[in-house]
């Protein structure tokens, strides 16, 4: 009898063991699927912006080509110059719009970042570098600060991180008035680096604050409203910030100014794949 039980508890443990591996089976079947499915979706994005990318931008480098080179089959009298110039701008502006749609979609795709050693002060230097021209058209004084005891290098994607400080220091001087302020400072704080950029620009009223970062959106302010602008750039360095693992903020008083922190790990998780 003793010999009868121990056989059926052990069916009953084999039994209940051959249960949990079929369900276990059964389990990764569903999540190998799952993962395929999400694979496909992955590669039909990925394709769908390199078809957007070339089916918009073609046409729009051919028509700002035709246009500057209307001068060159005889002369254009001052209304038609001005046309186009407005050919050109509007073509631009298009242009911009969608790169930043193209910029969006190819980070929040997520498909990893390109972590490297990224050197601190050499962003710094290329953004200025790049803006010093808006800033000085502006009469605008732009001035970079970094912390004696700033880190040498970051792990970070280089061309995202770049993307991020490049628009914000970009936002900074479209919303300051001539003769204004900016400065850029860099600074380490416990183990992330804290991008900060000070304008005495129009500033943001507190009801637009909440939704700022938001894609589309722009400030309900006629002064912000007069601006050129797609209204995707500080949505574009939200994403860069989230996958890094950071965030951005910002501090704001209507007709005082505002400052953008832009903070990012100075180590990247291991967790995070890269290409």
């Amino acid at each position: 009898l003793d010999q009868a039980t121990a056989d059926i508890r052990t069916s009953l443990r084999e039994a209940k063991v051959e249960e949990r591996t079929e369900a276990l089976r059964l389990r990764n079947k569903s999540l190998e699927r799952l993962h395929q499915q999400l694979k496909r979706s992955l590669e039909s994005r990925v394709q769908l912006m390199r078809t957007v990318s070339h089916d918009l931008r073609s046409p729009l480098t051919l028509m700002r080509g035709y246009a500057t080179m209307l001068e060159m089959v005889g002369e254009l009298n001052d209304q038609q110059q001005g046309y186009v110039r407005k050919i050109v701008s509007g073509v631009e502006n298009m242009s911009r719009l969608v790169n930043n749609l193209l910029d969006l979609g190819r980070i929040e795709i997520g498909v990893g970042l390109q972590v490297e050693n990224v050197p601190v002060r050499d962003i710094l230097d290329r953004v200025v570098g790049a803006l010093q021209l808006q800033a000085n058209q502006k009469d605008i004084s732009l001035s970079v600060e970094v912390a004696p005891d700033l880190p040498a290098v970051i792990e970070a994607d280089q061309a995202l991180l770049h993307q991020g400080v490049y628009n914000l220091v970009e936002n900074a001087i479209k919303y300051t008035p001539n003769g204004g302020q900016i400065f850029v400072r860099v600074r380490a704080v416990q183990s992330n680096l804290l991008f900060e950029i000070q304008d005495d620009g129009i500033g943001i009223a507190s009801s637009d604050l909440p939704r700022l970062f938001e894609k589309f959106y722009r400030g309900k302010q006629r002064d912000a409203r007069a601006q050129h602008g797609t209204g995707l750039g500080l949505a574009i360095v939200r994403s860069i910030a989230e996958r890094h693992g950071g965030k951005v903020w910002v501090e704001s008083e209507l007709g005082k100014g505002s400052t953008f922190f832009l903070q990012i790990p100075l180590t990247q998780s291991k967790s995070i794949p890269s290409h």
